[in-house]
């Protein structure tokens, strides 16, 4: 992978509970040439969140038990793009609480959870 106009410089917040799904996504995102920050808990998130320095992010819906609604929430407020990337299954009521917003079903390539991403940004 190369790095593209899409990513390249951006500001990108990884919301994923899961080590070694977000460490791919920070590497994967990397390589495009973001800029990440990665955080695991529902408080961190929304603490990053609240900062509004972020161009996108890429958002898990379960965090150690806690759904990540809020961070969603506060990204949508601020016109942050974002994808959800998530194992729940809750595909259509999360189209339905964030329409146009991407839902990126676990298992996934982290590859292609970037390409939604990029898509986002796009518009």
């Amino acid at each position: 992978m190369s790095q593209t106009a899409q990513l390249c410089g951006r500001r990108v917040l990884v919301v994923e509970d899961e080590f070694l799904v977000a460490l791919d996504l920070e590497a994967e995102l990397e390589e495009m040439g973001a800029l990440v920050t990665c955080v695991s808990t529902l408080r961190q998130a929304t603490g990053q969140a609240k900062t509004g320095k972020f161009d996108a992010a890429i958002v898990d819906l379960n965090l150690q038990g806690e759904e990540s609604y809020p961070v969603a929430d506060l990204l949508r407020e601020q016109h942050v793009p974002f994808v959800f990337h998530t194992g729940q299954g809750e595909r259509s009521a999360l189209m339905r609480r964030y329409p146009g917003v991407t839902v990126c079903n676990k298992p996934c390539e982290g590859s292609a959870v970037v390409r939604d991403l990029e898509r986002a940004l796009i518009g």
